[in-house]
């Protein structure tokens, strides 16, 4: 019997990213733990503006999501199984054009796709691409705010949610 190679078996020699520990907390009803945070895809039909889309996060006391591993990102990744449309995320322009995220967590992992962020201006628009969607492969684009997407909210797991 031959000897098969890593490259023949199309298997990769990266190792895959690191699951955090448990909370010690929980997370609101339909929402689904991972580390210390809790998660809630809205991937239906109907789309929302990222402003909505932010909006309806915070008026249940949560935050559009901020990523800050690719475990995390590989994790929301799998949640999204609808597929109706990319996901709205948590980063955005800041005030000096540079990118923030809405909860203020410092920006130390990106996904960006290629060529992105790119500010594209498309005709008939009028607004600038100042908010960032996910998609379904888990890279990020910046697209119009306006746009109709699905999003994703996120809140710290709490002893009384």
């Amino acid at each position: 019997m031959t000897p098969v190679s890593l490259t023949q078996l199309n298997l990769s020699s990266e190792r895959p990213p690191v699951t955090p520990a448990p909370g010690d907390g929980k997370c609101l009803p339909l929402w689904i733990p991972y580390g210390r945070y809790c998660y809630w895809v809205y991937n239906e039909q109907k789309g929302f503006s990222w402003p909505d889309s932010r909006h309806y996060c915070q008026e249940a006391k949560t935050e559009l999501a901020s990523f800050h591993s690719r475990a995390e990102l590989e994790f929301i990744r799998n949640l999204n199984h609808t597929k109706y449309h990319n996901l709205w995320i948590g980063l955005t322009r800041d005030r000096n054009f540079g990118w923030g995220w809405t909860d203020k967590t410092p920006v130390g992992f990106l996904n960006w796709a290629p060529g992105e962020p790119n500010a594209a201006f498309h005709p008939g628009q009028v607004a600038e691409e100042n908010c960032v969607e996910m998609y379904p492969d888990g890279r990020w684009n910046d697209n119009d705010c306006l746009q109709k997407r699905g999003f994703v909210c996120r809140h710290r797991q709490c002893k009384n949610p």
